[in-house]
């Protein structure tokens, strides 16, 4: 057992798990030790290992995930949707949202070429996994944005490439409102599904040129469906 002696002792618990994420011996996605392990650990209460765990999560380190436990996060992730989203509100919103819609359209083609060459079949498990939650959310506005949000996440993590889903997943992140009112759009969310099938698929045929343009095909049809919003607003 590890004691710890303090009168901060959720600080110094803290660092020590801060430590272990830093040197990778808790690995992003890693699932921790519950309160109870933790504080038989390192000698503590489990108000300790609680106050702990709440400031690696201030410190976008961990993630709680109810019903399930807390998990290793993206610090990288949560720092760059925090100075993105700090921009956004200092300026022109709706200009911004564009500025995000274009980052999109210039990396997601190329993210998805690389998808196809190096997914595994783990990651084409999840792909298809978000495509059939997405063909039975036909109604459902937040169970179909949801299953978008993950599907081109996955797609990200499938590139082999740690910080492309570390850009992207915070720029999804922040467009989640603007895709809720597009679910609406006439035919857009039929259309981004018919796209999300022809991109599972070039990606499960290893197509990369077919993958980068379903993808850019995808997001021009996103682009001109936010314009069409745009007019009716």
């Amino acid at each position: 057992m590890q004691s710890l002696r303090s009168a901060r002792l959720y600080e110094q618990l803290a660092e020590k798990l801060r430590d272990q994420i830093v040197k990778g011996e808790l690995k992003l996605g890693q699932k921790l030790p519950t309160e109870r392990e933790i504080a038989a650990q390192y000698g503590v209460s489990r108000n300790v290992v609680r106050e702990a765990v709440r400031t690696l999560a201030n410190d976008g380190l961990v993630q709680a995930r109810q019903g399930s436990g807390v998990y290793v996060a993206d610090g990288a992730s949560r720092a760059l949707s925090d100075s993105i989203e700090l921009a956004i509100t200092l300026g022109d919103a709706t200009r911004k949202f564009g500025h995000l819609t274009e980052i999109r359209q210039l990396v997601e083609p190329g993210v998805a070429a690389l998808a196809a060459e190096r997914a595994t079949s783990q990651d084409l498990e999840l792909l298809r996994k978000e495509v059939a939650v997405m063909e039975d959310a036909a109604n459902d506005v937040q169970k179909f944005i949801t299953a978008d949000h993950r599907f081109h996440v996955a797609i990200a993590k499938a590139s082999g490439n740690p910080l492309v889903p570390a850009m992207l997943d915070p720029i999804v992140e922040l467009l989640h409102e603007q895709r809720q009112r597009l679910f609406f759009v006439e035919h857009s969310a039929s259309t981004a599904q018919d796209f999300h099938r022809q991109i599972l698929a070039a990606i499960e045929n290893r197509d990369s040129r077919g993958a980068f343009a379903a993808m850019r095909a995808h997001l021009v049809q996103v682009s001109g469906d936010i314009e069409r919003l745009a007019r009716k607003s």
